[in-house]
């Protein structure tokens, strides 16, 4: 893989965008795949230390994309399928894909759609926030890549890529595992910051304590079904990590409901009660979650 690579970045969110910008910095020729038919894609970054920089890159080209060797998809799960099927006859069989969104559940009709590509999915735990034209890194953390299929394993250099941009990035073996670990995280988070509309940070209070915990009690049932070792109270401290570190932001479960937007709980929340339902595990917390999220969404337009 040359060091230089030539990049689409497909979904222009906040996630999207604070990748492309990194992977430009990292002297990447990419671009932005976006909704609009602009040719063209600008962003004022604001970095970690509060400096802020333009970025322009080109939109939207299809004789880019079809010389990309990689593909960045980081539109939400559910939208996965609807945003690959227009450009996906221009995706060259070199090219390596890498999923990134919140929740699992999109990886069946991935590998149905590209029998014959390299993909790999990614977990990140980077933060950032967009409004208008500006663009905040608002927090550093960990990611992870890997490959679905065990016949993949030899490709940690892509790892490298993403590491020299927002560092650290580590490839997995087993990406299940930290795709589990990111969805209990957001089963816990997600889906009272929006219920509730408050900040991560509001969660830390004694009131949600006892709803967290079995939450999270929850999802260790499944995840131990699943053949991962979790530890008693493990992923409720790792949720409790999550909700100290990014107290003052606003999860993007949070943020779909407040802009009466679909949200990713049925790749969530949902993925969770579908699993345990295979091993006849009961989730009564979640399912409850579930149901409300749900019940909020089909309320917007009545």
């Amino acid at each position: 893989m040359d060091l230089n690579l030539k990049i689409t970045v497909l979904g222009a969110g906040a996630i999207g965008s604070l990748w492309a910008v990194a992977l430009k910095q990292q002297q990447h020729n990419v671009q932005v795949w976006t909704r609009s038919p602009d040719s063209e894609y600008s962003v004022n970054y604001q970095d970690l230390n509060g400096n802020t920089h333009p970025f322009l890159f080109t939109a939207n080209s299809v004789n880019h994309l079809s010389q990309s060797d990689l593909l960045l998809v980081t539109v939400k799960s559910f939208q996965v399928e609807v945003a690959l099927a227009p450009i996906i006859k221009q995706i060259p069989d070199s090219c390596l894909i890498v999923i990134m969104h919140n929740g699992i559940g999109s990886h069946e009709a991935v590998k149905t759609l590209f029998p014959n590509h390299c993909v790999f999915y990614a977990t990140t735990s980077q933060a950032a926030l967009k409004t208008d034209e500006k663009l905040q890194h608002t927090g550093n953390g960990q990611t992870f890549i890997g490959s679905l299929s065990s016949t993949q394993s030899g490709y940690n250099v892509i790892s490298e890529v993403f590491n020299q941009a927002l560092s650290p990035c580590y490839w997995q073996d087993d990406i299940m595992e930290p795709l589990w670990k990111k969805l209990a995280i957001n089963c816990a988070i997600n889906p009272l910051t929006a219920i509730h509309q408050c900040t991560n940070g509001e969660l830390a209070n004694e009131d949600y304590q006892a709803q967290l915990i079995q939450i999270c009690n929850e999802v260790t049932l499944v995840m131990r079904a699943e053949g991962y070792k979790v530890k008693n109270g493990e992923l409720y401290q790792q949720a409790l990590t999550v909700i100290n570190a990014t107290a003052d932001n606003y999860s993007s479960m949070n943020r779909d409901v407040f802009y009466q937007r679909q949200t990713e709980i049925d790749y969530i929340t949902g993925y969770l009660i579908h699993r345990a339902k295979k091993f006849d595990i009961a989730v009564p917390v979640n399912t409850q979650l579930w149901q409300t999220i749900t019940s909020m969404e089909s309320s917007y337009h009545a």
